[in-house]
């Protein structure tokens, strides 16, 4: 709470780790260089109890332990226009700044007073990879497969009060986040859709940048409600020539396969009109090719018409009008449509 009427106000706290704790924070693995598994972090939230608080940063904050400042995620700027940039609350890690002793630690947080008050916390927690939240969701979150159909029954579940009676649903094997087959089908408990992501893909993005919220409906899907859904586990095993399912009002299901374009071009013979010799001129109509072969027809159609035209007007005047001449075709040739 703020002590007088600043805009900026400055909160110490004082505080000595306990022996077992330096001892599991030395004793730690490493994640990466520098950054310990156990950890000590700092989180903040609006002081209100009529409810769980998500963490919340006070305007123009900024951490000092001891006689360093420490880093505090700042703003993501946002890609839409008139949306204010995002500042990710995550707790902070204030291990490396602190003394893996009996000795003292002071901690001042400084926060803009704009009237809200904050409440903070100092926790020691144990940091987790995807890779070991994945094996504990596959040792403790799996649901049974007659549970996740009687829950598929319940959702195509006739209402009397619905004039259009719902009688499958579908459900892609496909995961929405990365556009991949699914291989551990998971979503939250507190979701209403049947449709799931991939448990892999999932934590490892929250690894990067936690969210904790559903690809599929965009609310949120924090690890303790995640599920793997027993049902389409199974059914991924037993469909893997299919994209797609439709789960039935029975609980049964069946594969939704995309059919083939099937091609619908006619096969028409071919009609050669002329061949061509090897200085790219045709060869003449009614004469014998080479090594005796007689050559077919050639209708020359790259005459152009006004050309025609000036050679009958020729004709006309040097011999009177003309009968008409009609291109003969040799007998066997078939149309070409």
């Amino acid at each position: 709470v703020p002590q007088n009427n600043e805009k900026l106000q400055e909160s110490p706290c004082i505080f000595a780790l306990t022996p077992r704790q330096v001892e599991l924070i030395r004793n730690s693995r490493e994640l990466q260089p520098g950054v310990k598994s156990v950890q000590v972090v700092l989180r903040i939230c609006y002081t209100d109890t009529s409810s769980p608080q998500e963490d919340q940063y006070p305007p123009n904050i900024a951490v000092k332990v001891n006689h360093s400042y420490c880093s505090v995620p700042g703003y993501y700027p946002s890609n839409k226009p008139g949306v204010e940039p995002k500042r990710p609350c995550r707790p902070i890690n204030l291990t490396h700044l602190m003394y893996l002793s009996a000795a003292t630690n002071r901690i001042t947080v400084t926060w803009g007073n704009y009237g809200k008050s904050y409440s903070v916390g100092l926790y020691l927690v144990r940091q987790m990879t995807s890779a070991e939240l994945l094996q504990r969701l596959k040792t403790i979150g799996i649901k049974h497969p007659e549970l996740c159909k009687a829950l598929v029954k319940e959702k195509l579940r006739l209402d009397p009060d619905s004039e259009i009676a719902t009688t499958g649903v579908r459900v892609s094997l496909i995961c929405p986040l990365v556009k991949m087959r699914l291989s551990v089908p998971c979503r939250a408990e507190t979701c209403a859709h049947l449709q799931c992501f991939d448990a892999v893909f999932y934590l490892q993005m929250n690894e990067k940048k936690p969210t904790w919220m559903c690809p599929v409906c965009d609310k949120p899907a924090p690890y303790d409600q995640l599920i793997i859904d027993g049902l389409l586990s199974k059914i991924l095993t037993e469909c893997e020539d299919a994209d797609e399912i439709e789960y039935l009002v029975d609980g049964s299901w069946c594969p939704i396969r995309a059919e083939k374009e099937r091609s619908c071009s006619p096969q028409c013979p071919i009609l050669v009109l002329g061949s061509s010799d090897v200085n790219g001129l045709l060869a003449a109509p009614n004469g014998n090719g080479e090594n005796g072969k007689a050559t077919a027809d050639v209708v020359d159609l790259t005459l152009d018409s006004s050309s025609s035209e000036e050679d009958e007007e020729e004709d006309d005047d040097d011999e009177g009008p003309q009968p008409k001449r009609r291109c003969s075709y040799e007998k066997g040739l078939v149309s070409a449509c």
